[in-house]
């Protein structure tokens, strides 16, 4: 007995039609998404950045009629007046003007402590200082170096009366300025134990905290002054001969470029 055969099935010849159909949409959703990211709203962003500063700064929210404070503002006018703090980027370059007030400053620092360091040094020479005095011109600013036995009697920390002459001729050109100054005391490695100083420790920031008292009384601002004591530590020569510790027993006074600040560790000598 023959067997029938099956009727063949009718094929859909437009079945590529539905892959046509969602090509095309995911080319429309990706042509969508690539428009919307490059347009920016500069008012949006301008609000945006605001927002989240104020979000940051509760101190400075806003208030809203009925609504209490919020971080929010209304977007508006991109020259309405917006106060933009200095480390966010406004429209109109508000930033780039601070940093360009920054550099300047900055020179402006450089050119004062440059001047400065030349009449320091004119000075000394002019008064034949060069065997108690040095000055130096660090990274940190004017340096000025005063050794121990121009300034003190052994392990004491009273000013010499020679030493508050030598520190007063320096009054004038700290006074021209207003930069920060950290006065530094040192000591050699002698061990020392008094009822007053019972280490070098001691000895070492006495003896900077009597330069500052100096400086504060003839007219210096106080806000200006530190202290620093070093005791036997940062030496500038070996200590096993009388030069070395001769040497190492010393009082810096430190004109501080604006861009250092007592307490910092850019404030502090370099090692030896």
């Amino acid at each position: 007995m023959a067997r029938r055969k099956r009727p063949k099935k009718h094929q859909n010849h437009e079945r590529w039609l539905v892959t046509y159909s969602d090509l095309i949409t995911l080319l429309l959703v990706f042509f969508i998404v690539m428009f919307a990211m490059s347009t920016i709203d500069k008012t949006r962003f301008a609000t945006l950045a605001q927002s989240l500063y104020q979000a940051l700064h509760p101190g400075q929210q806003i208030p809203l009629n009925g609504m209490g404070t919020t971080a929010l503002l209304n977007s508006g006018d991109q020259n309405n007046g917006t106060q933009f703090p200095d480390n966010l980027t406004a429209p109109n370059g508000a930033s780039k003007q601070t940093a360009q007030n920054q550099s300047q400053s900055s020179l402006q620092d450089q050119q004062q402590l440059d001047q400065l360091f030349k009449e320091i040094q004119q000075y000394i020479s002019a008064h034949h200082l060069n065997g108690e005095v040095q000055v130096e011109d660090q990274a940190r600013g004017v340096q000025i170096t005063m050794r121990d036995v121009a300034l003190f009697n052994t392990g004491q920390a009273v000013l010499l009366p020679g030493a508050q002459h030598i520190i007063s001729g320096f009054v004038p050109f700290f006074k021209q300025i207003t930069n920060s100054i950290v006065v530094e005391g040192y000591t050699d490695t002698q061990p020392i134990d008094t009822p007053i100083y019972p280490s070098n420790w001691e000895l070492s920031a006495a003896r900077a905290m009597s330069v500052v008292r100096f400086l504060s009384n003839h007219g210096i601002d106080p806000t200006r002054l530190a202290g620093m004591g070093y005791g036997q530590y940062h030496n500038v020569a070996p200590n096993n001969t009388p030069a070395g510790r001769q040497a190492n027993r010393r009082v810096n006074i430190v004109v501080l470029r604006k861009a250092y600040s007592p307490g910092t560790a850019q404030t502090l000598p370099a090692g030896n």
